[in-house]
């Protein structure tokens, strides 16, 4: 797989990865304008409520991209998050900037092109495969509480998953490491355009600093190559980032994420 290759097929999976949390939560509403795709999410919360481009040939000025947020996120009474492309959106990269608008991210695309060996589990932890709703619970309750740590709120965290049975789906491999039976880890892959994405990756306060985070990631990553995927891909957070080098894992692009108020 080559650069270019590589870069179309990220961005498809990330704005799969979209459409996806659209279906977990029936008060989400989702639309696609052209080359445009607008996320709004069950709470007001701007990281939950985002517009991105998607395509490889933006049709969008920065402007117009703008303007039509701003009018589908008003309707709603929302703020909401612009998610960049640095690869393919220099010009709505350079007009955020010029807005001066704030920068909350900055993730790295990263990639990793072979299955990794595993490595022993601590004393006391288990990985398991989400097949049921209530193990659906499970892996809500620890992605609300893990992504605290970068400022979003439980009650928002756990909002995404209000509808269980959409997380079950065979494109999907949602995996939970449980500590002395209590769930404390996750991550999910998400199989489409060939390749596999990974989302989702956290871990409880109480257990950090054991490596679950990474035996989830190397268990959902690996499971996509058994199931056909060509390379696996994520966007890490600034917490995810060391670890997934030190996994294996290369930079190949960046997604800066911009704050936008709608009026």
């Amino acid at each position: 797989m080559n650069q270019q290759e590589l870069l179309e097929l990220s961005d498809l999976n990330l704005a799969e990865s979209y459409r996806e949390i659209s279906r977990w939560n029936p008060n989400t509403d989702m639309a696609e304008q052209g080359n445009i795709l607008f996320v709004s999410g069950a709470g007001t919360f701007p990281a939950i409520n985002f517009v991105i481009r998607v395509g490889n040939r933006p049709r969008s000025s920065p402007d117009m991209l703008i303007t039509q947020a701003k009018e589908f996120f008003a309707a709603r009474k929302r703020s909401f998050s612009i998610i960049v492309r640095a690869h393919r959106d220099k010009d709505l990269l350079d007009r955020c900037k010029g807005l001066e608008l704030y920068q909350v991210a900055n993730a790295p695309g990263m990639v990793i092109e072979d299955m990794l060996a595993d490595t022993p589990l601590p004393p006391g932890a288990r990985l398991q495969q989400v097949t049921t709703e209530a193990m659906v619970h499970d892996f809500a309750e620890v992605a609300a509480r893990s992504f605290t740590t970068l400022g979003l709120p439980e009650d928002v965290g756990r909002s995404v998953f209000s509808e269980p049975s959409a997380l079950l789906g065979p494109h999907l491999y949602p995996v939970v490491a449980y500590l002395d039976a209590k769930p404390v880890s996750c991550a999910l892959a998400l199989l489409s355009h060939g390749i596999g994405g990974i989302y989702y990756v956290g871990t409880i306060e109480a257990a950090r600093g054991m490596g679950l985070a990474e035996h989830c990631t190397r268990a959902a990553g690996n499971a996509a190559f058994k199931l056909g995927a060509r390379c696996v891909v994520l966007q890490a957070s600034i917490y995810g980032e060391p670890v997934y080098k030190r996994m294996g894992y290369r930079e190949f692009t960046r997604y800066p994420w911009f704050i936008c108020a709608s009026r």
